[in-house]
């Protein structure tokens, strides 16, 4: 299931015209299967550090250090996430420098970051200490960090990530629908093959 959900966010972020798409990938977990979700190797990137916080100044760090800006970050476990939603948040920053992007997920986090690099270089604002990470105030401490930094928060539209059962059975109804039918076909793939697959109904 998870390898389908992040098959799905990359043919998303893939078919954004100008993106160059990276995956951030634990060191540990190693590099075998990536291919599969239509990653080559030079996707790939290494995270780095302990906590989760760590690991996304990382990963900003070492794409500002590549010369790529802005840097748009999505979690891998939203599979019906609109490419629009990266777009939009592109957009925003390419407005102004002095900001960042958040799309705030409906349990309190994020599933969006994005983050123009400074004119001084690969120096990541700290948006990441001081914020209670995978709780419901994460958004909330982020959202301070920023004002912290002196940074404008441009928030997107809500969305959510899978990460129980009752994500899960929304997910289900979601691709159930007419409007549904065309979003995240390996998701609803793996759906369908361990019967959790829901029918399309009428629309109104």
């Amino acid at each position: 299931m998870y390898a389908a959900f992040l098959k799905d966010v990359v043919s998303a972020c893939g078919s954004i015209d100008g993106v160059h798409l990276h995956v951030a990938h634990t060191v540990d977990g190693g590099t075998a299967g990536f291919d599969a979700a239509g990653v080559t190797t030079d996707q790939l990137l290494p995270q780095r550090g302990a906590s989760l916080g760590d690991r996304e100044r990382g990963v900003f760090e070492d794409l500002f250090g590549r010369g790529f800006s802005p840097v748009v970050l999505v979690g891998s476990d939203l599979p019906t996430l609109p490419a629009t939603r990266v777009e939009e948040a592109v957009t925003r920053l390419q407005i102004d420098q002095d900001r960042v992007v958040l799309g705030p997920s409906e349990d309190g986090g994020y599933y969006l970051i994005g983050l123009t690099r400074s004119t001084s270089g690969a120096v990541v604002p700290d948006l990441f200490s001081q914020v209670r990470w995978s709780t419901e105030w994460t958004y909330a401490d982020t959202v301070a960090a920023a004002e912290r930094c002196g940074l404008a928060v441009e928030a997107l539209a809500p969305w959510y990530d899978i990460d129980d059962a009752t994500r899960l059975e929304r997910l289900r109804k979601d691709l159930a629908t007419a409007a549904g039918a065309d979003r995240a076909p390996a998701t609803r793939g793996v759906l369908e093959r361990i019967g959790l697959a829901g029918k399309a109904g009428p629309q109104s």
